[in-house]
């Protein structure tokens, strides 16, 4: 089965299910459109690393949504590194994974075949917040400043391609950004803190714990442009069968009602992020819950900065596009 076909049955199977916001490369051959038919889901495997990205699908799981919208089985698993969710991705253990623009297109190019189904966090720039922190005492008070100063961050990830992009709105050179490569965020933070680096990247929430303990922000990417998205990425395999494509619309539905519960009362998710995403304790009370956007897949353009990025880096030698990689229905 082709990426149109999938697209084309996707497009039925949302039409049924009343649910927008699916998307799958098209290609230049038409197919004859098929025929109506009743969504069948299948189950699922949906792997994620612990952060706040996957909320709603924590919601829909605890309010019985994913059985609400036909789904018999939807299982989470949860990866400490995107390395080992990778991996199962690849060996087939899981079917779809909660991960960002070049996770996926790394997959693509890898021989991995992926289809982006949604913007998880990202959809504006104030959803998951990235940012560089100077250490406590360091005396660097802007970006300015760290133009030729190793910056902790992990490479050939979404947060080296925030710390530049942060750079380049400041001004400072891309030869004069230099990354210090520490690949573990928890790491990173507490060398951070400790001094034994200068200044860092970090995601939500160890940004806002290191500002707790005295860290300096220095800027973050919650303005201008829009730097990050998180997204819902399927195996293209998965896809291929029709009942997929019916599990991919299902899971939508679920998550825009998750997204609409947690919206409607941030603060009662608190303790399910402390669980589930690592939460740390002293943000419990004060950490702002994200808003989190109804489905919806990311735009050519933030696909193609990201494309354009990894090809500069040296990350990606196959030519990939937006319709390689999105799900855009007819």
């Amino acid at each position: 089965m082709n990426r149109r076909t999938i697209a084309l049955l996707c497009a039925v199977a949302l039409a049924a299910m009343a649910v927008t916001g699916c998307a799958s490369p098209s290609a230049e051959e038409p197919v004859p459109s098929p025929e109506p038919r009743e969504p069948e889901p299948k189950a699922v495997v949906i792997g994620t690393l612990p952060t706040e990205d996957m909320l709603p699908l924590w919601v829909a799981e605890e309010r019985g949504l994913f059985e609400a919208a036909g789904i018999p089985s939807v299982e989470i698993v949860t990866f400490q590194a995107a390395q080992e969710r990778d991996a199962a991705f690849v060996a087939g253990e899981i079917d779809a994974f909660m991960g960002d623009i070049i996770a996926a297109a790394t997959l693509e190019a890898g021989g991995a075949p992926t289809t982006i189904a949604t913007v998880m966090l990202g959809a504006t720039p104030a959803e998951g917040r990235f940012g560089i922190v100077a250490a406590p005492d360091s005396g660097y008070a802007d970006l300015a400043a760290l133009a030729g100063v190793p910056v902790g961050t992990s490479e050939g990830t979404i947060q080296e391609y925030v710390l530049d992009g942060l750079m380049r709105q400041a001004g400072v050179d891309a030869d004069d950004v230099v990354v210090e490569p520490v690949p573990r965020v928890p790491v990173r933070f507490e060398m951070l803190m400790q001094g034994q680096l200068a200044a860092a990247a970090l995601p939500e929430p160890l940004l806002s714990l290191a500002e707790l303990e005295g860290a300096v922000l220095l800027a973050d990417d919650t303005e201008g442009e829009n730097l990050s998205q998180t997204v819902l990425v399927f195996s293209d395999t998965y896809l291929a069968d029709p009942g997929g494509v019916d599990t991919m619309a299902a899971l939508l539905q679920a998550w825009n009602e998750g997204a609409a519960i947690v919206n409607e009362d941030p603060d009662a998710w608190r303790d399910t992020l402390v669980e589930q995403a690592r939460l740390p304790e002293p943000l419990r009370d004060t950490y702002r819950v994200n808003t989190y956007p109804a489905a919806q897949v990311p735009t050519a353009e933030q696909v193609g900065a990201v494309l354009e990025w990894m090809t500069a880096k040296g990350l990606l030698t196959t030519t990939l596009t937006y319709e390689d990689l999105v799900l855009v229905t007819p």
